[in-house]
């Protein structure tokens, strides 16, 4: 499988480690800390105070990203130090809270916690439980229950590889959410503009590259006798057609690819609705190109969607209408939706 890279390291390069206490962990029966301790030149890029962002949380399988609260003591000289994380005010939904409520699992397990930033500005947290195989790996790179690793440390690169292999891994969810929220403009989430940024970067070129592998695909048709001929929208440039292949002069094909699994949300546009809603049921499909993140590419040919692009036009034209009423124009609209929940004829996988 191709190993692909989403999230990087921010210009810092710094990561934090130490062992949790109990009162970081909420279960000194002698302690009411709200707050978990870090250490000093880690996260330098925050503002000193009331920074509330949202970071990244990795532990095991888990990856989830939560409300941060971060700051820092102001002393009497008016000087900040001590950095920590709050519960803050959403506390079912913050880092701290999801910390403790792992840790509340094993009360008698030793617990640690690894921090840095990343190239969006992100926080990540990586939680890491005593005698497990994170907390063995953990041991090669951090010489101490508290250290500070940056590009002078021995142990740096290691460590940052590792921890960037990680989250990478483990995110492959919240991936799946940032590519929808970048597709339909849903900024509900706490993703970062640089995260929403490299979504739609990265889903424009996955665009590109699917339209690729589909007219090899259908060169192949072609010299098979399958097809008679195909002509290719945008071959040198993008058309802003609402279709990619026009095969054998009457096939209408729009291709969407996806670096994850098929039924992974699809897009369609207006334009493209109300394209699909003028033609009849065997004029138009869609070429499903998924898994483009691993080694063996598919795509599944779906078919019949007309009666769900009915459906959805209906409200968008009265939309519109509305809108005109008052003046206002409703430029451009994007809508997702999961493939078994459009197309009635779906065809079985074909390897690119």
């Amino acid at each position: 499988m191709a190993f692909f890279f989403f999230f990087f390291f921010n210009d810092e390069k710094r990561i934090g480690y130490k062992k949790l206490s109990r009162a970081d962990l909420g279960i000194s029966e002698s302690s009411k800390q709200t707050h978990i301790g870090l250490y000093e030149g880690v996260l330098e890029f925050l503002e000193d105070t009331d920074v509330v962002k949202s970071a990244m949380l990795i532990y095991d399988g888990y990856c989830d990203i939560l409300d941060c609260s971060f700051d820092r003591i102001k002393t009497p000289e008016g000087r900040y130090r001590s950095p920590k994380i709050r519960i803050g005010n959403d506390t079912n939904n913050s880092l701290v809270y999801k910390i403790r409520d792992f840790a509340k699992k094993d009360i008698n397990a030793d617990w640690y916690l690894a921090w840095t930033g990343l190239e969006s500005k992100e926080l990540v947290f990586w939680l890491i439980k005593g005698g497990s195989e994170d907390y063995k790996v953990a041991q090669s790179f951090f010489p101490s229950e508290k250290s500070v690793l940056d590009e002078t440390s021995p142990t740096f690169n290691m460590a940052k590889e590792y921890l960037l292999k990680r989250i990478n891994f483990v995110s492959f969810d919240v991936q799946k959410d940032i590519e929808v929220k970048s597709q339909i403009g849903d900024t509900a989430r706490l993703y970062k503009p640089k995260d929403i940024e490299n979504a739609e970067r990265i889903f424009k070129e996955t665009g590109k590259k699917g339209e690729e592998l589909i007219a090899q695909y259908l060169d192949r048709e072609k010299k098979a006798g399958n097809i008679q001929s195909y002509i290719w929208a945008n071959q040198s440039k993008e058309s802003g057609l609402p279709y990619d292949f026009i095969i054998d002069d009457k096939k209408f094909v729009d291709v969407k690819s996806t670096r994850f699994d098929f039924e992974q949300y699809l897009y369609f546009s207006d334009a493209e609705i109300e394209f699909v809603t003028k033609k009849d049921r065997l004029s138009y499909s869609v070429y499903r190109v998924f898994d483009m993140n691993t080694d063996e590419k598919k795509f599944r040919i779906c078919n019949d969607c007309n009666n769900y692009m009915q459906l959805i036009n209906s409200p968008i034209i009265n939309i519109k209408k509305e809108m005109n009423v008052h003046n206002t124009l409703l430029d451009t609209l994007k809508i997702g939706v999961r493939p078994n929940d459009c197309f009635v004829n779906i065809l079985n996988p074909i390897t690119l």
